[in-house]
């Protein structure tokens, strides 16, 4: 396991253990690459958080005193205005269970999905690695495509530009 997803997974444990919550964890970001077996420097958590309003805030204060820093929120379909295809939550793979915490990461497709949202060059470059360890193909994003309800929004223009250069950049890699 990746040393730094370690350190976030203790000092979440310790809090939980400590206060006898329960908190379930679906990671994106650096993290995600960590589990998926792709190093890639991070400093921070990305994930979508399951847990009370209590543990949520504990959990939060607590990873900050110990100097981490955190990006987490119940709904992570609803960071962009376009959201991640339906079903995310049932295909993402449990990492880790112990008694008070779940941790899982994206599926990799839709962790493409979440990446595009942003879409910086960094984001570009984690979504080629995934592409290249999981060997997916352009149609196996299309398919994936097809489960994204697309708001009426300039921003769904803006994000079929990205998804259209990811093919382009796929194309490229002969895939």
């Amino acid at each position: 396991m990746d040393r730094f997803l370690k350190k976030y997974i203790d000092a979440i444990e310790e809090y939980l253990s400590r206060t006898d919550e329960n908190a379930e964890l679906l990671l994106i970001g650096g993290l995600a690459m960590a589990a998926y077996g792709l190093s890639r420097h991070t400093e921070d958590i990305d994930a979508e958080i399951r847990c009370s309003d209590k543990t949520y805030d504990g959990l939060a204060n607590h990873l900050k005193s110990k100097g981490l820093v955190l990006n987490m929120g119940e709904d992570i379909s609803r960071w962009g205005i376009v959201p991640l295809p339906d079903g995310y939550r049932d295909r993402a793979t449990a990492l880790y269970k112990e008694k008070n915490l779940v941790l899982k990461v994206l599926d990799p497709l839709d962790f493409i999905f979440s990446k595009l949202t942003r879409g910086t060059e960094l984001d570009f470059a984690d979504i080629i690695d995934v592409i290249k360890k999981f060997r997916i193909a352009s149609g196996d994003i299309h398919k994936r495509d097809k489960l994204v309800v697309y708001p009426k929004d300039p921003e769904t223009l803006f994000f079929k530009k990205k998804l259209k250069h990811l093919f382009e950049l796929m194309k490229g890699m002969g895939g």
